[in-house]
């Protein structure tokens, strides 16, 4: 640091921080603790602090498809344009100028913070060349994975935002003066429906990992080993019964007497055999599908790897 602005590392020099948690100071802990009580799954909460000042403190909302604005977000002038490709698996067909507020695709917490950067930083009365250190508290861990957040663009920059926000945080740290310091810390596990946001610490993944959130885990790993070694062995079973069952239906129009009714009977037993299998394979599958989403669990993890991957980046669970 010269003169209150950061100096990048001499030429040739690997910038490695002291991979550390975030120090907690009373305000910042109270702003976390009101965050995490009005988080929930459907919303994400954002606490963020510049250079440990605790005068930099303010909280960025989740802005679900289609909604508008939350009350605490900067509002439409202090957002960048953001574009959006029509289709993220074929780029081919265009993009689109997506809606400040009321988008489609609506804003991940990380987007907000993302595409408002120039107005939070003037809101703090800092330039960017005045930054050292970076605090970000989520309420849900950066989303990972094909189905997370969808590529975006922002205005002025030619290069494309990946996907999941993980990805688009990696990008864009990776894309400031790598001397600033980032601790990034989550209540819960993206993907995890802990309701309360209570964090379980432990060494390894249990740093990571709430006991609820293993739980989860496993529910997910059972459901695809259900949903690719039960689930479908069994709907084709009944598949076959039923097709079993119209031929003898068939049969049957052609016959007369105790033949007849035999056939009857056997398709009878054949569609309710299918009958019974099908319903039980889709309740069970139902069952498992329920907690489909906690298998961005393990994506999660992918993400916060990836961040913390960064020599400048730390990631963990909150310990206030």
């Amino acid at each position: 640091m010269r003169g209150g602005k950061l100096t990048k590392p001499p030429e040739g020099e690997f910038y490695r921080m002291r991979k550390s948690p975030i120090n907690v100071s009373p305000a910042l802990r109270e702003a976390v603790t009101d965050m995490s009580t009005k988080a929930s799954v459907q919303l994400v909460g954002l606490v963020l602090r510049f250079n440990g000042d605790d005068r930099t403190i303010r909280d960025l909302w989740s802005e679900p498809s289609n909604t508008p604005k939350h009350k605490y977000n900067p509002h439409h002038a202090d957002r960048l344009q953001v574009y959006r490709h029509n289709n993220d698996a074929d780029a081919g067909r265009g993009e689109r100028a997506a809606n400040k507020i009321v988008d489609l695709a609506g804003y991940h917490a990380e987007e907000l913070f993302i595409i408002c950067w120039a107005a939070l930083l003037r809101g703090s009365e800092l330039d960017e060349n005045q930054l050292r250190r970076v605090d970000l508290v989520l309420s849900k861990s950066p989303c990972c994975g094909r189905a997370a957040s969808s590529m975006l663009r922002l205005e002025g920059n030619p290069k494309y935002l990946p996907i999941g926000c993980a990805a688009k945080l990696a990008a864009f740290i990776t894309s400031k003066n790598m001397a600033i310091e980032w601790r990034i810390a989550f209540l819960a596990l993206a993907g995890s429906d802990a309701p309360d946001y209570t964090p379980i610490g432990g060494p390894g993944v249990n740093r990571l990992m709430s006991a609820r959130e293993r739980e989860l885990a496993t529910a997910a790993g059972q459901q695809v080993t259900y949903r690719d070694t039960v689930a479908q062995p069994g709907l084709a079973q009944a598949a076959a019964w039923r097709t079993e069952a119209a031929q003898l239906q068939v049969q049957a129009q052609n016959l007369q007497g105790q033949a007849k009714g035999n056939a009857m009977a056997g398709f009878k037993k054949l569609n309710q055999q299918a009958n019974v299998l099908e319903q039980r394979t889709q309740q069970q599958t139902a069952a498992m599908f329920s907690t489909a989403r906690t298998q961005s669990i393990g994506q999660a993890q992918q993400g916060i790897q990836l961040l913390d991957s960064l020599s400048n980046v730390d990631v963990r669970r909150w310990q206030p």
